[in-house]
């Protein structure tokens, strides 16, 4: 349209209404799409090295993050179904705020902090017990309000935006509750390593103290 309408009154033509401005919204999409996701893991990464002091603690936290929101739209990719960009705009903000919530505030921060005390088995069993209420009543809300919305909605946008919520959702509790603690347990070494302060935990002064008394009774 903006070719045909530059053929007849030159090379200063705007084009008005909401076709154009959907049109120009889709083809500057990706690419803003794009640079907006990397800024916004550098951002988040940048949060996260200062908050737990250690430069392995951001990657595993963001590779659940990020995974969550890449699978969720892995799913209607496969399917071939169409998504409104919009909605990716929406539900991606929203979970990837949802999982730095559950991910970081109530399992990472409980689980360093715990881990300080006891092993690092134990540390996790307490963090999940802690967290889990809280993640599975928020989560079952959002996930629940988002299904409904998808599926009583009339509107094509809001519906997708309500069933691919409903369907993040369930997916960030599940990578949080499932994956997460197994890459914290499997990362703590290089947690430790690559942390910017070495705390003397408990457990390892005990060891200590417990082979100290074993070679004076030797």
């Amino acid at each position: 349209a903006r070719q045909t309408a530059q053929n007849y009154y030159g090379d200063d033509v705007l084009l008005v209404g909401n076709a154009t401005s959907n049109f120009d919204l889709s083809a500057t999409f990706g690419e803003d799409n794009t640079l907006i996701s990397i800024l916004s893991i550098v951002f988040v990464m940048i949060v996260l090295l200062l908050t737990f002091q250690s430069a392995g603690v951001p990657f595993i936290l963001i590779l659940v993050i990020q995974g969550s929101v890449w699978m969720n739209f892995t799913y209607p990719t496969l399917r071939g179904t169409p998504i409104f960009f919009m909605s990716y705009l929406v539900v991606s903000s929203i979970q990837m705020g949802a999982n730095i919530d559950y991910a970081i505030v109530f399992i990472t921060n409980r689980y360093m902090e715990l881990r300080q005390k006891m092993p690092k088995i134990e540390a996790m069993k307490q963090s999940l017990n802690l967290a889990f209420p809280t993640i599975f009543t928020s989560g079952s809300i959002l996930a629940a309000a988002g299904t409904a919305i998808g599926f009583l909605s009339s509107d094509g946008a809001i519906s997708g935006i309500g069933i691919c919520l409903g369907r993040g959702t369930l997916l960030s509790i599940l990578l949080v509750m499932g994956i997460l603690p197994q890459l914290l347990l499997l990362g703590d070494f290089i947690i430790d390593k690559t942390s910017f302060k070495k705390p003397e935990r408990k457990e390892k002064k005990a060891n200590e103290e417990e082979n100290e008394e074993k070679k004076e009774n030797v």
